[in-house]
């Protein structure tokens, strides 16, 4: 039995409702530009057939529905599904809602990250460094 304050669970339009909000939204409802974003990642990603699949697929060599064709990749696109099946719904939810209520995003990814990147304190510089007391 559930309780009244429990939360249910995000469903897929959930979080693509919330990501929608964002400016970020924009972004993906455009296809050719979201296409072009997941093949960049692809290509800059740790899998080797990954890079593979993203290069083909940025080149336009390769359809998206030509890579199933491929036997080779069958076993990249199998752990693909796994890993996809393992995602935190609940978790993406949030965090795109997060995403919504910040005033500081403006939709371009690059800018946004780097933006991000400031929220970090500066590492400290070894030249700044006070001196070790004499012994």
């Amino acid at each position: 039995m559930s309780s009244v304050n429990e939360v249910p669970p995000a469903r897929p339009d959930d979080v693509l409702a919330a990501v929608d909000r964002t400016p970020y939204g924009a972004v993906l409802r455009d296809e050719s530009r979201r296409r072009q974003m997941i093949y960049e990642a692809m290509l800059a990603g740790p899998d080797p057939i990954g890079r593979e699949i993203g290069q083909q697929l940025l080149d336009g060599s390769v359809s998206p529905r030509g890579l199933l064709a491929v036997t080779d990749y069958q076993e990249y696109f199998s752990r693909a599904r796994t890993d996809a099946e393992r995602l935190d719904l609940d978790d993406l939810a949030a965090s795109a809602a997060a995403l919504a209520d910040d005033q500081q995003l403006t939709g371009d990814l690059d800018q946004d990250a780097d933006a991000g990147a400031d929220d970090e304190p500066p590492a400290p510089d070894e030249s700044e460094r006070p001196e070790d007391p004499p012994r």
